[in-house]
């Protein structure tokens, strides 16, 4: 393959800096976020960025290894507010509504945050202002490695449940389906669900038919925060 007729050369006239890690990287998380994460394939990403794969194998190794720092990137950005001044739960609180943002902004990632483990040691400056705060909230000992893992468990965990994609493989017309069985469920059996069925419908986990990419559920989310914050301080001795 001569360079004509090659992918875009980058460096055809020396007129860009080498490519990088952290290029690569952005890259993966803009296009996840227009195409999918399906979509994103080395091939397909180099040809966007105008290189040939083998320089994103280079600077970020398989593809695995590449979505796992891509979704990794999505909570990169949050600029983690002032501990200074503000209460361990208020602070807590602000922390959980970032992330939920950045995680909105990037639905099509979110899945990997939530069901692989890290490979890398990206997070560990969230990490470590996490522990500290709850620290000096006083949690200490095992009490400390449970509450931490209750805060990100719940961030991610209700998160990725919020954000769940439609099914890839329903059949057209599948809401007005699930809508109308829905409605349709025996009210002998089922008296609490169809009484509160008004409410539930397509604003509950396992009753809606629209994700939170469309439909988000804020006021949920509020009240579920509230909830674990209150949790929190019966914890502390």
């Amino acid at each position: 393959m001569s360079e004509s007729s090659g992918p875009r050369n980058r460096a055809r006239q020396g007129s860009r800096a080498p490519l990088s890690r952290e290029e690569v990287v952005d890259a993966a998380v803009r296009y996840a976020d227009e195409h999918g994460l399906e979509a994103l394939t080395m091939r397909a990403l180099a040809k966007e960025m105008g290189v040939y794969p083998t320089a994103l194998y280079w600077h970020v190794g398989s593809k695995p290894q590449l979505v796992a720092a891509a979704s990794a990137r999505v909570l990169d950005g949050i600029v983690l507010p002032s501990v200074h001044g503000v209460n361990w739960d208020v602070w807590l609180g602000e922390v959980a509504r970032l992330c939920r943002a950045a995680m909105h902004r990037h639905p099509n990632l979110v899945p990997i945050m939530g069901s692989q483990l890290a490979v890398s040691t990206t997070a560990v400056p969230f990490v470590e202002r996490i522990l500290g705060v709850l620290e000096g909230a006083g949690f200490t000992g095992n009490d400390l490695v449970d509450v931490y893992n209750t805060v990100i468990g719940f961030v991610l965990g209700w998160v990725t449940l919020e954000l769940s994609a439609p099914p890839s493989d329903a059949e057209a017309g599948w809401q007005k389906g699930f809508a109308a069985e829905l409605r349709g469920i025996d009210p002998n059996t089922f008296p609490v669900l169809t009484r509160n069925l008004p409410l539930l419908e397509n604003n509950a986990f396992l009753t809606r038919w629209e994700s939170g990419r469309d439909r988000p559920m804020d006021r949920s989310f509020d009240v579920a925060l509230d909830v674990l914050v209150r949790g929190l301080h019966s914890k502390i001795i």
